[in-house]
């Protein structure tokens, strides 16, 4: 299996007072967005739709994009939280 690690960023919401969540994350390769009142929720969440986009691939014997290089998209969002997502359950 490849290696399913993907650098993915957090983009502050400064609109605190609506019910959507403070921090959305984004997993560009994938088209994978979701958010969280926190950053850890915002993460859990990434990791658990990527696990299931993962799962579902491999279910219907479909191509997964690969991975971004890490330091690329950190130097392509400096001022946002980059990290890096796993597929690993």
């Amino acid at each position: 299996m490849k290696d399913l690690v993907y650098p993915a960023v957090i983009y502050k919401d400064d609109e605190k007072g609506t019910n959507t969540g403070w921090y959305t994350i984004a997993i560009q390769d994938l088209g994978i967005v979701t958010e969280g009142e926190t950053v850890v929720e915002a993460y859990i969440k990434a990791k658990e739709y990527l696990c299931a986009m993962v799962d579902c691939a491999i279910k219907f014997d479909c191509e997964i994009e690969a991975p971004s290089d890490f330091e690329k998209v950190y130097s392509d969002n400096k001022g946002n939280i980059v990290l890096l997502v796993d597929a690993l359950a």
